[in-house]
């Protein structure tokens, strides 16, 4: 415990003027944040596949290059069209490693896609949030962190009953309970603080903040849950160990990406409404 609250602290006085600042240094951590996490997948992954090294050279050049495409979109440097062509141009790369390469099969084509387009455009959504302002995504972080911590205290104080035996034995129903509602609470003191009206095309009148909290802390849980099972599935302690006390990349950001590609889509389709 002493260990993770270390690197925590860590990680918090790197990150948060980084978040805040924005611009180059924003972009590099973001980047490197997706390449790393796409090391990190593929190392998970090839656990069983057994898949030559310069393979995962290739993914995570195609992360980074996932992610500066997503990047430059919100930036106004390049049109949707470029990401289009990007996740054309990922299909014929691994159309021909399916053909040329003889151990590579059908499994580890879906597992290239995800483990380069999964951190893109969860570290994009999280680059979009803040290309809208620092306060969409502090709120983001509010709801994510706020919820990880508080599902942590209160599953170990008043937890009794198991929320995902088979993916993460230690999460309890209360825990996620608690921490979505204290996460909530939080969240809600956050928007009225800093006059937050609007999150991307969101309005956030009272009611609507409480759904999209609620909604947005249930994701991140279910992202949580997700990067769980994918460990358990491959046999995996942690994605890596980077973070001492927190482990990888996927490890620290797993609730956080997830969340934040879900309040982009949401914020989308309401500004298409």
């Amino acid at each position: 415990m002493k260990k993770r609250v270390i690197t925590g602290v860590v990680l918090a006085l790197i990150l948060i003027p980084v978040f805040v600042i924005g611009g180059v240094a924003l972009n590099i951590t973001l980047l490197l944040l997706t390449m790393g996490a796409s090391y990190e997948l593929f190392k998970m992954y090839n656990v069983q596949a057994k898949l030559p090294n310069y393979l995962m050279v290739t993914e995570i050049l195609l992360g980074g290059l996932t992610y500066f495409t997503i990047q430059s979109y919100y930036e106004g440097r390049a049109t949707l069209e470029w990401t289009f062509l990007l996740v054309i141009g990922l299909l014929v790369v691994g159309a021909l490693l399916l053909v040329f390469i003889e151990n590579f099969t059908a499994n580890n084509f879906s597992e290239l896609l995800v483990s380069v387009l999964y951190p893109a455009f969860g570290f994009g959504a999280l680059f979009a949030l803040r290309n809208i302002d620092l306060y969409n995504l502090g709120f983001l972080f509010v709801i994510t962190i706020m919820t990880d911590i508080f599902a942590y205290f209160v599953g170990v104080n008043f937890g009794k009953h198991r929320l995902a035996v088979k993916i993460s034995p230690k999460k309890s129903i209360e825990g996620s309970i608690g921490g979505t509602v204290i996460a909530t609470i939080i969240t809600l003191v956050y928007l009225r603080v800093f006059n937050v009206t609007h999150i991307g095309a969101i309005e956030m009148t009272f009611f609507v903040s409480v759904l999209l909290i609620i909604f947005i802390s249930i994701m991140g849980q279910i992202g949580d849950l997700v990067a769980s099972k994918l460990k358990r599935h491959f046999g995996i302690k942690d994605y890596s160990n980077i973070f001492p006390g927190h482990g990888g990349v996927m490890d620290r950001f797993d609730s956080t990406i997830f969340a934040a590609m879900v309040l982009m889509l949401v914020s989308k389709v309401v500004g298409l409404l």
